[in-house]
């Protein structure tokens, strides 16, 4: 019997690793907005949040597959279990119901005004008298904080939504309203792109500081990733390659921000 089981063993541990070759990757779905998340000139997953998450996973085994979609997609095949991850999510009650938050996260997101260079338009931090007085652009997928979200039902308020993020930039620079709000670092970056940085105010202070996460569907294996996710997440934050990372896509912030 001994040889038989010395023979079954052998042959077991060498089909081991090609149970595990041909797991496939896991998914992470993710809304393009850079810099934190878009494409290259090559058509392949980039950005800050992007890079972060391919760091970790080379720290972790993990092979991943990125797919770009809209956010409304992103929702639903997160609450199908179809994705194992999605980026970058902010913090909503609603969204915990199906998408598990671990405790690492990428970076704090400012949620701010936006207005064109001499409007003479400022903000005081009361946004209720602000909504009163001007117009707001948003794109469809946005989520600011739950005071907005009041706010922007009143029978007063005068908010216009569309489809993308750079057609509410390029509708604010043709005077369609007065304001959008956006994140701080994907107006930077698409007005940079665009070449209109210097004809657009970014107001203060912001509407909300929130930290934005890398977060995992609601799947029995999720819990045990996410351990995983985070010690390896704080190990690469403390490392010279995410200070120079953190450089590159944020060259206005430094990673304490």
């Amino acid at each position: 019997m001994f040889p038989m089981t010395k023979v079954l063993l052998i042959t077991l541990l060498a089909m081991l690793p090609a149970a595990f070759a041909g797991e496939p990757p896991m998914r992470v779905c993710s809304l393009s907005l850079a810099p934190q998340t878009m494409k290259d000139a090559d058509d392949q997953p980039a950005g800050y949040a992007v890079e972060i998450l391919q760091n970790v996973a080379a720290m972790l085994h993990w092979e991943i597959r990125i797919d770009h979609m809209p956010w409304a997609r992103v929702v639903s095949e997160m609450k199908l279990g179809r994705c194992d991850m999605a980026m970058t999510v902010l913090y909503f009650k609603d969204y915990a119901e199906y998408m598990l938050f671990p405790h690492e996260a990428i970076l704090d997101q400012k949620n701010v005004l936006v207005v064109r260079r001499g409007s003479g338009i400022r903000f005081d931090g009361n946004l209720e008298r602000f909504m009163h007085r001007y117009t707001i652009g948003l794109y469809a997928d946005k989520r600011v904080n739950d005071e907005f979200e009041t706010l922007r039902h009143a029978p007063w308020a005068r908010v216009d939504t569309v489809p993308t993020a750079e057609l509410n930039m390029k509708k604010l620079l043709y005077k369609r309203f007065d304001a959008i709000i956006e994140n701080d670092l994907n107006i930077t970056y698409e007005m940079r792109k665009l070449g209109k940085l210097d004809d657009v105010e970014i107001l203060s202070p912001p509407l909300s500081v929130t930290p934005a996460y890398i977060v995992f569907s609601h799947k029995p294996e999720s819990l045990g990733r996410i351990r995983q996710y985070d010690t390896a997440l704080a190990q690469f934050k403390r490392s010279e390659k995410f200070r120079l990372l953190t450089g590159r896509y944020l060259p206005d912030r430094t990673p304490s921000d």
